[in-house]
């Protein structure tokens, strides 16, 4: 057996390339960190042996031993809802365009998060997205002490919690009722889901406040989630209130779409002839022709790159005081709401 040769069920290290290619293992940790000073003859035979050998680096360790980390996790719950899966991709995205790392973590509960971020920590991260729950206070002090920038998107605020990229409630609220307004609505509804978060519950009493300070009426229709089977339920247990409703604001598009099949399919009624419907984030399925939902939009991929460029400004002023973005918002107009001359 050749000298060079590696156990084909082994990995391969430093020590196998730095035998192959004639070198100290030394010149091989040189070759493979950034900014390093190498000879370009000693680079060439250490990246032709570590292609023979198919070795690859550590990244991992080489980020716990660095004061420097390429590691980003993101934090996010609800992956199977479309809006929060294709903000989770962006996020990606946006995060490897600028030589990071993505690492996704998951937490569907409010307990989870304090020891998952904690450990977390323990990777000598560059950086921590969060779109899940906020995290606990001693996370959150943590980040501080150890400056990882820390960036919540649509999280509860707390004092000095983080950069935050955050929806206005007021202004979301304003344009979803211009919607419903143009279109001739005047006796209003609102889906407001029990699986609480922070800018459903918030859209929900924007908008309530804002049809009541217009002296009109807005009818709170408690439902269990914001999924598609928990917005056609409502249809069929709030039936008697609709029917006096001629504007529904379903607090997200999933929530909207089984909002629709409820209205049409089990109440017998006519979208937007009988009531008028708005959804909220402008996923996939708002644009399909069985639905063409009137909603809001709220960009992901903007709303990603905002994000990234917060936490970039992290890195280099950490000292700086606490932003807070608030991406912009569009109203799309489908049939569901008549497709009024909306401007």
């Amino acid at each position: 057996m050749n000298d060079h040769t590696v156990n084909e069920h082994r990995r391969p290290t430093s020590h196998d390339v730095a035998r192959l290619a004639g070198v100290s293992r030394s010149a091989v940790s040189r070759c493979f960190t950034p900014g390093a000073s190498i000879a370009d003859e000693t680079r060439a035979k250490i990246m032709t042996a570590a292609a023979e050998l198919g070795y690859r680096t550590n990244a991992l360790a080489r980020n716990l031993k660095s004061q420097q980390s390429q590691l980003v996790a993101i934090l996010a719950s609800r992956l199977d809802t479309p809006f929060r899966a294709r903000q989770v991709k962006y996020l990606s995205r946006a995060l490897i365009a600028q030589g990071f790392r993505p690492l996704l973590l998951t937490a569907e509960r409010s307990d989870d998060l304090e020891p998952l971020l904690s450990s977390m920590l323990d990777y000598n991260l560059a950086g921590m997205i969060v779109t899940s729950d906020t995290p606990p206070t001693a996370v959150i002090e943590e980040c501080k002490r150890l400056r990882v920038p820390l960036v919540l998107i649509n999280r509860n605020p707390e004092p000095n919690g983080g950069d935050r990229i955050e929806l206005d409630t007021t202004a979301a609220a304003e344009v979803v009722f211009d919607i419903l307004y143009q279109a001739g609505a005047r006796r209003f509804a609102v889906l407001r889901p029990e699986d609480r978060t922070y800018t459903v519950m918030g859209r929900v009493h924007a908008f309530d406040a804002l049809v009541r300070a217009k002296g009109m009426t807005c009818h709170q229709l408690p439902c269990d989630s914001q999924s598609y089977g928990a917005g056609r339920d409502a249809m069929r247990q709030y039936a008697d209130i609709l029917q006096t409703c001629d504007g529904l604001f379903a607090t997200s598009d999933l929530l909207a779409c089984g909002a629709l099949d409820g209205l049409r399919l089990d109440l017998n009624m006519q979208v937007p002839k009988d009531i008028h419907v708005v959804g909220f984030d402008d996923i996939e399925q708002a644009s399909w022709a069985s639905y063409d939902l009137s909603t809001v939009r709220q960009d992901p991929e903007k709303q990603a790159g905002t994000a990234v460029e917060v936490m970039l400004y992290r890195l280099q002023m950490p000292d700086a005081p606490t932003l807070l973005k608030h991406p912009p918002l569009k109203p799309i107009l489908r049939g569901t709401t008549g497709k009024p001359d909306f401007t």
